[in-house]
């Protein structure tokens, strides 16, 4: 044990992980005291100091880890984050894409569009889907189809069902208001 007397009392503790710095109450003066026995409460006991020492070992210890934990958690929600960054980015690109694709009527938000693409051609949109052609050529032309949103970002038909069941989701919050409002199931989180 080392101990330093300047203006700090501090001694470092050696332990089985290195040693501790442990720092003690600087002790008043003598005339200040209200005690019996001022060498007695003066006395350091070693065990005292490695009890102490381990304790603040073991209180770093813990902090690194609550540290750790919530920077793992920090991580991981910027993974997330990143991930919604690239689908926001995806989407972006896909509805950007949809919406040169040629069509010869003006596009009305709400409706379903069907897209084909003919062979070493250009892609259209038309308002009659693959069933409704009546012709086998139509199928293998079919590209998929998309809803036209009032934001004007598409909705690939097989997802609008989901986007609806979120859109009314969060309608429904809206409309009751208040911080409670937030909490909904997580059903509707990809």
């Amino acid at each position: 044990m080392q101990m330093d007397c300047d203006n700090d009392m501090s001694v470092q503790v050696p332990l089985n992980s290195g040693s501790v710095d442990v720092n003690l109450v600087q002790p008043r003066n003598f005339g200040e005291r209200n005690i019996v026995s001022a060498r007695e409460t003066d006395r350091i006991r070693s065990d005292d100091l490695v009890a102490l020492a381990s304790q603040i070992s073991f209180s770093r210890d813990l902090v690194k880890g609550r540290a750790c934990d919530r920077l793992r958690s920090i991580a991981q929600q910027m993974e997330q984050l990143h991930v919604a960054a690239k689908q926001v980015l995806s989407e972006a690109a896909r509805d950007e894409e949809l919406h040169r694709v040629a069509c010869n009527m003006q596009k009305v938000p709400g409706r379903v569009y069907h897209l084909y693409g003919r062979p070493m051609a250009e892609k259209y949109f038309s308002m009659l889907s693959p069933e409704e052609w009546g012709s086998d050529d139509k199928a293998s032309e079919y590209l998929g189809s998309f809803r036209l949103e009032y934001d004007r970002s598409w909705t690939p038909l097989e997802d609008v069902e989901k986007r609806d069941a979120q859109f009314n989701q969060f309608e429904n919050i809206i409309r009751r208001g208040g911080g409670n409002a937030l909490l909904w199931d997580n059903q509707y989180q990809q």
